[in-house]
C-alpha cells in the first residue's frame, strides 16, 4: 500500500498532486476562429522525414519491417500548455531496437515543429525495450505522462507490458516518477500491471498473456478520482478495455472491464470480428461518455481490403462506472464515420468544438505502405449516440489563451 511518509521522502512533487489532484476545473475560451466545413480541404499534420543512415530511404516502405527513417505517428496524445501552445507526444520505432517517445509542438494545429525526444527506454529497467502510447494530463503545475513500457519486442509472446509514469513541469524535461509498484522489477516509474482477476496478466507467461498498454487517464468528477482505461487480455482470450482508479495518479486499483469492447460472436457490427481491442480514448457530450477503441485484427482494415470499414469502434455509457463482470452500462454502438483510421485522440477546443486527431497514412485510409500522419476533423454530434465528422478550417485562427489541461471528460 501507498504510504504518505514514503511519498514525502521519495516523491515530493507527487505529494503536491496527492492533495491537489482533480481540484482544477477546466474552462474553455471561445474559439470563434474555428470553422467546421465539409467543403474545406483536409488538414494533415506531418512529422519530420529523415535519412539517418544515408541509404536513400526516407519513408517506411517496408512496414511492418520498419526501416524508420522518419517519425511514424500512431498512438499519440495532445496537451495545450499555459501559453496556448499545443504539444504532441507519440512513440516511434528506433531502427529495430525498440521504441521511444517523440515530442512535437504546434501553435495553430496546421503544422508541426520537432521538439526532440521526450523519453527513452531504461536499459536495465522494467521498460528496457519499448515505450508506447503516451497520454499526458495536467494537475496543478505538473504534467503527468502515462506510457506503456515493455521488456521485449511486441512479437514475443512472453514480453511483459506495464504502465509507467513520468512527470514534467515544462513538457520538455521528463523524469520517471521515483516509485515502483511492480514487484520483481527494477527501475523507477512502474505504476500498474493490469494484474486483475478478469485479465490474463498474472497467469502463465507467454501466449501474449502480459498485455497492459495504451493508458488513457481522466478525472472522474462524480467519483472524485482518476480513471485509467487501458488495453488488456481478458480471461476469455480477447482484448478488452480494463479500468483502474486512483486518488493520487500513482497507486492504481482495478475496477473492472468493458465487455462491449471485446469480440462477441453473438454481438453486433464489429463485435463479431477482430478480437484485439486497444487504444482506448474517452470523450463526453451531453452527459454521454463515448469510449473510442481500435482493433487491428478487424478483417476489414485497409491492409487487406480495398475499401475497408474503419477499425475504430465505440461504446457509450451514461456513467463511468465499471465492474468485474463486464460493465453492462457500456453499450456497443458500431464504427466511427471515417474508414481506415489507426489511432484516435479528441481535442476539446471550446465548449462546443471537438477536434478528432486521426492517425492515418494517406487521404484514403490505412497505413500501408507509407508512414502514418495525422488528419484533423471536427466531430458533428448527432442523435441516438451517432456522430459524423467534417473537415476543419483553421485559417480564421485559434485564440492562444490558457485552457489548463485539455481534458476530454467535460460535458455540456
Amino acid at each position: 500500500m501507498f504510504r504518505l511518509l514514503t511519498l514525502m521522502a521519495a516523491a515530493p512533487a507527487v505529494l503536491v498532486l496527492f492533495f491537489a489532484a482533480g481540484c482544477e476545473e477546466t474552462s474553455y475560451d471561445a474559439a470563434d476562429g474555428i470553422c467546421c466545413d465539409s467543403g474545406a480541404d483536409p488538414v494533415f499534420l506531418h512529422s519530420k522525414i529523415d535519412d539517418e543512415d544515408g541509404d536513400g530511404n526516407i519513408l517506411d516502405e517496408n512496414f511492418p519491417t520498419i526501416d524508420d527513417e522518419d517519425d511514424d505517428i500512431a498512438d499519440h496524445t495532445w496537451i495545450r500548455d499555459e501559453d496556448g501552445l499545443y504539444h504532441l507526444f507519440f512513440h516511434t520505432e528506433d531502427r529495430g531496437s525498440g521504441s521511444y517517445i517523440e515530442h512535437y509542438t504546434s501553435s495553430n494545429l496546421t503544422s508541426l515543429n520537432y521538439a526532440g525526444v521526450a523519453l527513452r527506454h531504461s536499459p536495465d529497467g522494467w521498460d528496457s525495450y519499448n515505450l508506447w502510447a503516451p497520454h499526458v494530463v495536467r494537475a496543478g503545475n505538473t504534467y503527468f505522462m502515462f506510457y506503456t513500457g515493455t521488456d521485449g519486442p511486441a512479437g514475443d509472446p512472453a514480453t511483459r507490458q506495464r504502465i509507467g509514469l513520468a512527470t514534467s513541469t515544462d513538457l520538455i524535461a521528463w523524469t520517471r516518477c521515483p516509485i515502483n509498484n511492480c514487484p520483481g522489477t527494477l527501475g523507477d516509474g512502474c505504476i500498474y500491471e493490469c494484474k486483475e482477476c478478469w485479465t490474463t496478466w498474472g497467469g502463465e507467461s507467454g501466449s501474449y498473456n502480459q498485455q497492459c498498454r495504451d493508458p488513457f487517464v481522466m478525472w472522474d468528477p462524480s467519483g472524485r478520482r482518476w480513471l485509467m482505461f487501458a488495453t488488456a487480455k481478458s480471461t476469455n482470450q480477447y482484448g478488452v478495455v480494463t479500468v483502474a482508479s486512483s486518488r493520487n495518479l500513482v497507486n492504481w486499483t482495478g475496477q473492472g472491464f468493458i465487455d462491449a469492447t471485446r469480440r462477441l460472436e453473438t454481438g453486433v457490427g464489429g463485435q463479431t470480428t477482430g478480437g484485439q481491442c486497444e487504444n482506448p480514448f474517452v470523450t463526453s457530450h451531453n452527459s454521454v461518455h463515448y469510449l473510442l477503441f481500435t482493433d487491428w485484427q478487424d478483417p476489414e482494415d485497409s491492409v487487406s481490403v480495398q475499401n475497408p470499414r474503419t477499425i475504430v469502434q465505440y461504446a457509450t455509457s451514461s456513467t463511468l462506472a465499471v465492474d468485474s463482470t463486464g460493465s453492462i452500462d457500456w453499450v456497443y454502438r458500431g464504427y466511427i464515420p471515417d474508414p481506415g483510421v489507426n489511432a484516435i485522440e479528441v481535442l476539446r477546443i471550446d465548449a462546443g468544438t471537438w477536434i478528432m486527431s486521426q492517425s492515418i497514412s494517406n487521404e484514403r485510409s490505412g497505413y500501408w505502405p507509407l508512414r502514418r500522419q495525422l488528419r484533423l476533423k471536427c466531430i458533428v454530434w448527432g442523435d441516438d449516440f451517432a456522430f459524423d465528422t467534417s473537415n476543419v478550417r483553421f485559417d480564421c485562427g485559434i485564440r492562444r489563451r490558457s485552457l489548463g489541461s485539455m481534458a476530454a471528460d467535460d460535458s455540456n
